[in-house]
């Protein structure tokens, strides 16, 4: 599936269980299934940014995924 910038997604599998992941650091941590975040950039073909914030706006990941590890939130 193709999703666009700001597409509200569902980590719904991860291809590795750790990855490279920038954050605040408080809060930083590994992407989580059943996760959610927002994307914030289209890296090319199945390839996205993911940004999850917590309730405070600080954000909690920033990763790379691709797009069989993602779904879309109605």
């Amino acid at each position: 599936m193709a999703f666009k910038e700001l597409d509200i997604v569902l980590v719904r599998a991860l291809q590795t269980s750790t990855r490279p992941v920038d954050g605040s650091e408080l809060v930083r941590r590994q992407p989580r299934v059943g996760g959610r975040g927002i994307v914030v950039h289209v890296l090319g073909l199945k390839a996205y940014v993911v940004e999850c914030v917590d309730e405070d706006g600080r954000t909690v990941w920033l990763a790379d995924f691709h797009d069989d590890e993602l779904a879309l939130v109605q």
